[in-house]
């Protein structure tokens, strides 16, 4: 009976050491609750004023880059001359206007509210806590309403905060970019709703 009882110790204390085990392996996305899960991400958005199907779009849902003409697209990079590198909501006027200078028909729906952080430190956004209460209020481009929301002017390590039309709320620091292959590198966290579908 002693040598039974020993067996069952055994294997309940297996069984706690392997639970315990398989709760610290566990994929870490930076935080969840009811509502969210967060992810970190870093994508090259690459700008083509000539191909509105270029990868020039994030998708936050998926943190993934797609065309600035998908149905997908949250956030838009581009470059002119005038306005220098943006980021700004697929629906912005300012990005319809350089297709149109190259002959190329864009026009996309969807409306991301876009609005600069300055120099904040993406840090500060990395749990889901902090971006769950994100507030974010429209910024237009050049502070016109008639280019649409979005930020210009953009330098390496500026912050953008954006909350999607379907939800997601995220922060994005602009880790690079470069006019000779027209790309905008952004690294960030978002939080995506668990009910998100566009």
């Amino acid at each position: 009976m002693k040598k039974i009882s020993l067996f069952i110790s055994a294997i309940l204390m297996a069984t706690t050491i392997f639970t315990s085990c398989e709760d610290e392996i566990l994929p870490i996305d930076n935080g969840q609750t009811d509502n969210y899960d967060v992810y970190r991400f870093s994508k090259s958005l690459s700008y083509n004023s000539t191909n509105p199907n270029e990868q020039s779009a994030f998708c936050a849902r998926s943190q993934q880059t797609v065309a600035a003409s998908s149905g997908d697209a949250d956030i838009c990079a581009g470059w002119q001359n005038q306005y220098g590198y943006f980021l700004c909501s697929p629906n912005a006027s300012l990005l319809k206007d350089c297709y149109d200078a190259n002959g190329k028909n864009y026009s996309n729906p969807n409306r991301t509210k876009i609005k600069s952080l300055g120099s904040a430190d993406i840090e500060d956004y990395s749990d889901v806590n902090s971006l769950e209460n994100l507030y974010v209020s429209s910024e237009n481009i050049d502070g016109k309403s008639s280019l649409g929301n979005g930020v210009n002017q953009l330098s390496v390590g500026q912050v953008i905060a954006f909350e999607t039309g379907d939800g997601c709320k995220g922060v994005a620091q602009v880790s690079n970019h470069s006019k000779v292959s027209k790309t905008i590198t952004i690294t960030g966290y978002v939080a995506v709703p668990k009910n998100s579908a566009k």
